[in-house]
């Protein structure tokens, strides 16, 4: 009885470690942003307990600035450093921060939105 305990309290702890489906299905292009106007562009996504609003600075082709207005995240707040990966990369086709993916990925998708929004 004992083991059994022990192997469902397992079986609970592994398949928590998956992230839910809305996650995981999360994909990123980075816009093209010589298309991005110059200003500041708003994005959001919302996924599962994770969400993200950012507001992106836009000059020149060059993302200038990212501020996170909101992420409620649960424990992937470490996610927030990967606007600086951005920044210097001036790309989205960076690594996730270990850890947070699933917060990495939402706020990636969230730029990819305010971009998107700069370029209509």
């Amino acid at each position: 009885m004992k083991q059994m305990v022990v192997l469902m309290a397992l079986a609970v702890m592994l398949g928590s470690c998956k992230l839910p489906a809305d996650i995981a299905g999360i994909t990123v292009q980075t816009p093209d942003l010589s298309k991005v106007a110059d200003g500041t562009w708003r994005g959001i996504c919302n996924a599962s307990l994770i969400k993200a609003q950012v507001a992106v600075t836009v000059q020149s082709g060059r993302i200038e600035a990212i501020i996170i207005e909101r992420h409620e995240h649960g424990r992937g707040g470490k996610a927030e450093a990967i606007v600086d990966r951005v920044i210097a990369q001036q790309s989205l086709a960076v690594d996730v921060v270990s850890g947070a993916t699933g917060s990495s990925k939402v706020i990636l998708k969230a730029i990819e939105q305010a971009l998107a929004e700069g370029s209509r």
